[in-house]
């Protein structure tokens, strides 16, 4: 059906699709797009992929509610050549936008189970930081600065948007699975309402700089705050002394709960909490 092997554009589906080729110029496959939308064929296998709510409203810097979502992949559904809802959902990302300080709130972030986070960087800025692990990803970043950067876009507010995106074994394999194995299952308001969840839970768990006045602390306590917080010292005990390491980092994390800016991640964690529940109920 698609000339395997041929360099030379097809029509299928009503659609222009363009050879895909490898490091050794053999065509693998087919592409095309749907306004944002990229379309990928390889054999049987189609492979949609990019912002739902960019294909929707062009922007992800708007409120995107449950029921917009439901429109929205309805609308998409009607356009591909494919059941959409009977597809497997290999990713699912989720983020929220609201008004706050991004770079307050960054240059806060210590860890998230062990791991630093990482900056964002666009025209040789960081606008943002993220956590990085094998099935999932967490940034919060810039969303005024990334608009007018990419797509040339002002905002007169002070955007900071905040984003998970896991993929099916994040979600799926491990204890309290959410269950999004299709597209049909993101419809399920119940499901929907757990991936809010599971961004809100995350974001609780980062461990943050605390208020020290190093004065009222102990000689251990800045010792074990200032190796804790050198990535070489921190690195080295990990690799080298390892139930000393354990030790450790349960102290220092008793130490951070003990000096926490509560009332600042508050304020936030209380401010996307107040954005889940509207896109969840509308």
């Amino acid at each position: 059906m698609f000339y395997a092997g041929k360099l030379q554009n097809i029509d299928w589906k009503d659609f222009l699709w363009r050879p895909i080729q490898n490091k050794k110029a053999f065509v693998i496959g087919y592409q095309t797009e749907l306004q944002n939308m990229h379309l990928k064929l390889y054999g049987s296998e189609l492979q949609i992929e990019n912002s739902l709510q960019k294909f929707f409203m062009g922007n992800n810097y708007q409120d995107f509610t449950f029921s917009q979502v439901l429109t929205a992949l309805d609308t998409l559904n009607k356009q591909l050549p494919i059941d959409l809802y009977k597809t497997t959902l290999l990713r699912a990302d989720i983020g929220f936008v609201i008004n706050h300080d991004t770079a307050q709130e960054v240059n806060s972030w210590l860890e998230y189970k062990g791991k630093r986070p990482l900056p964002m960087i666009k025209n040789n800025r960081v606008y943002g930081s993220e956590f990085r692990q094998t099935n999932n990803k967490f940034k919060v970043y810039d969303k005024t600065f990334e608009a007018n950067k990419t797509s040339g876009i002002k905002l007169n507010e002070q955007l900071m948007r905040v984003e998970l995106k896991g993929n099916y074994r994040y979600f799926n394999n491990r204890k309290n699975s959410i269950g999004i194995y299709t597209v049909q299952d993101l419809i399920d308001p119940i499901k929907y309402k757990l991936l809010a969840n599971e961004l809100l839970n995350f974001y609780s768990a980062i461990k943050r700089n605390a208020n020290f006045d190093f004065s009222k602390c102990s000689t251990k306590e800045t010792r074990l705050y200032g190796y804790m917080n050198c990535d070489v010292s921190a690195k080295a005990m990990k690799e080298y002394h390892k139930e000393t390491y354990k030790k450790d980092r349960s102290q220092y994390l008793k130490l951070l709960a003990k000096h926490k800016d509560s009332q600042a991640e508050k304020i936030v964690l209380e401010k996307l909490k107040a954005k889940a529940y509207y896109s969840i109920n509308n």
